[in-house]
């Protein structure tokens, strides 16, 4: 390499060259003047971010979060497709006994993508509303939005019917590149009622329809109970709680102990209720036992020699101390497990009356649908055949808990389960693409001689089913 000047440059000097062009690539505003797409993602792959002003930092962040929303166009066009594309899978279809197009799509997407079947199910039906709005696609694939206006425009426009979503959309999208979430909603909101006044208790019907009750597990032994009901229901329920707070609180001050928080008073009323409900309520009953807190841990830690953690089950892990207050209040079946894998050896004969000792053999070992990605707790699913009685038997070998979506789809559709060696189950979705769920312990202790099954290796790939079969479906 030579200077301008005709002399020869030395290695260090051209070294210290290159690095000053790296350090000042790329040029200011080239990244904002790129758009969205395989040339913009080039360009970011180049950037040597040590190098760069601030205002070029900014510059190259808002670049990255433009490509994530046109990737996220892109993931909302091939899940559009993919919907499409189930829809001619047998079994597939609107029929009484046929999985819908949408539940198939999604069960394809979340096994691919390790996403629970409510999380996936979103991603298509998300897929699915933007059918309708084409500005929105277009900003979303532009990188003039992103993922959570997208989300909060098709909230909004939920109730409303097409033409009013497009006046919607019309009005309110020029300005959502420069507006925060929160004043995106309320603009929003805004629009909704403009285009349609009289719409309003239409609308209210249409959320009270999607009313319900959802829990999350949170770390620390924690979860979350949320509650999502009219207007009217909610004020009245949590004017009810505070009231009992206030009178619990009062007791507490007459006790001349510990007085507890007002927030702290609502969420023991509201535990009193359930642990009451329990324990004195006649409750339908779920393969043939009343609802129920099931906890596993090692006899070790329930009698305090260790304090591993205990497993409550369809939850995950809780605490050793947490483990044993519930087991100061509860009634127990004792259960053995295989000392090299945690996996469930048998269940002993002293259970409840009457025996149902394969219900709950199955109920205790698995604990959670055996579908992809599933974590419904096993007593609220179906025991399944995983072969079809009578080619398979009624025996704990060939049972697993699966819930009803999952259920249909592994009957009505060219969906295949195959078993391992170390029980997990090898399962080919009607796409061909094949995915492990290998079998968990009931209970995971340091004293297990092995804590995991060896890696197994599928089976042989059957022939792909074929998308256009004319064949009925199986019931």
């Amino acid at each position: 390499m030579r200077s301008n000047g005709g002399e020869e440059v030395d290695a260090e000097t051209r070294r210290a060259l290159f690095a000053e062009l790296d350090a000042k690539w790329p040029p200011p505003g080239m990244v904002e003047l790129t758009p969205t797409g395989p040339r913009l993602a080039a360009l970011l792959n180049t950037v040597s971010l040590p190098g760069l002003l601030a205002d070029q930092l900014v510059e190259v962040a808002a670049g990255a979060a433009r490509l994530a929303s046109w990737a996220a166009a892109q993931e909302v066009a091939a899940t559009a497709a993919l919907t499409s594309r189930c829809s001619r899978f047998r079994g597939v279809g609107t029929g009484r006994d046929e999985v819908p197009a949408e539940q198939m799509a999604a069960a394809e997407l979340g096994a691919e993508l390790a996403l629970s079947p409510v999380s996936a199910r979103n991603r298509v039906e998300l897929a699915q509303a933007l059918a309708r709005l084409p500005l929105t696609r277009i900003a979303l694939a532009a990188g003039r939005i992103d993922l959570t206006k997208v989300r909060a425009m098709v909230d909004a426009v939920a109730s409303l019917g097409d033409e009013h979503a497009a006046a919607v959309e019309a009005r309110v999208l020029g300005r959502a590149p420069g507006q925060t979430a929160a004043a995106f909603r309320a603009c929003l909101r805004r629009a909704v009622i403009s285009v349609d006044p009289a719409g309003a208790e239409e609308r209210r019907e249409a959320k009270v329809a999607d009313r319900g009750v959802w829990r999350q597990s949170l770390e620390d032994g924690m979860a979350r109970l949320e509650w999502v009901g009219a207007v009217e229901q909610v004020e009245s329920t949590y004017s009810w709680l505070t009231a009992k707070a206030q009178a619990a609180k009062a007791a507490d001050v007459r006790a001349g102990g510990a007085v507890r928080t007002l927030d702290e008073a609502r969420s023991d009323v509201l535990a009193d209720l359930g642990a009451l409900g329990l324990r004195l309520e006649d409750l339908p009953r779920r393969h043939g036992r009343r609802p129920q807190v099931n906890v596993v841990v090692a006899l070790s830690t329930l009698i305090g020699a260790d304090d591993e953690p205990a497993e409550l089950a369809g939850i995950g892990p809780i605490a050793a101390s947490t483990a044993r207050r519930i087991a100061a209040e509860g009634t127990w079946r004792r259960l053995l497990v295989d000392p090299r894998t945690g996996r469930l050896d048998e269940v002993s004969a002293d259970t409840y009356a009457p025996p149902q000792d394969l219900v709950d053999f199955v109920i205790a070992r698995d604990q959670t649908c055996r579908g992809l990605g599933c974590r419904i707790p096993a007593e609220r699913c179906d025991l399944d055949h995983r072969v079809a009685y009578p080619e398979g038997p009624t025996a704990v070998d060939n049972f697993d808990p699966a819930c009803r979506p999952w259920h249909r789809i592994k009957t009505l559709t060219d969906t295949s389960v195959e078993v391992d060696e170390h029980g997990g189950l090898w399962i080919t979705l009607p796409s061909g693409r094949r995915y492990h769920r290998p079998a968990e312990p009931v209970l995971d202790h340091p004293g297990l001689v092995e804590k995991r099954p060896p890696e197994v290796q599928p089976p042989d790939d059957p022939d792909p089913p074929d998308d256009d079969s004319p064949d009925d479906p199986p019931f």
